[in-house]
């Protein structure tokens, strides 16, 4: 993208992943080899030595696709009442 990096970000669905993990993946696929981070300094970084909560982290995912799995019952849901929904009038010969 040219560096033209918040347009990168929108375009990948990035705008909101933190500052230091983007900095972080952007330094690990450097395309010049020589500018990616050691090991010593992937430890080092501050996205990496964040405080974090497993539990939380769980939870949030789980409610994240607890939700996109409502949706999706909601809108086949709303196909069952379409009728040109393909195979709605053959309901009652499905066991």
């Amino acid at each position: 993208m040219n560096n033209k990096l918040d347009t990168y970000w929108k375009k990948v669905g990035g705008n909101s992943l933190s500052d230091e993990f983007k900095d972080l993946i952007l330094k690990m696929f450097s395309y010049d080899g020589n500018k990616r981070p050691t090991i010593a300094e992937l430890k080092a970084h501050p996205w990496i030595n964040k405080p974090y909560s497993v539990k939380l982290t769980r939870s949030f995912i789980l409610d994240r696709l607890n939700e996109k799995r409502s949706e999706k019952t909601t809108h086949a849901s709303s196909k069952d009442e379409d009728k040109s929904y393909r195979g709605g009038d053959m309901k009652e010969f499905v066991r």
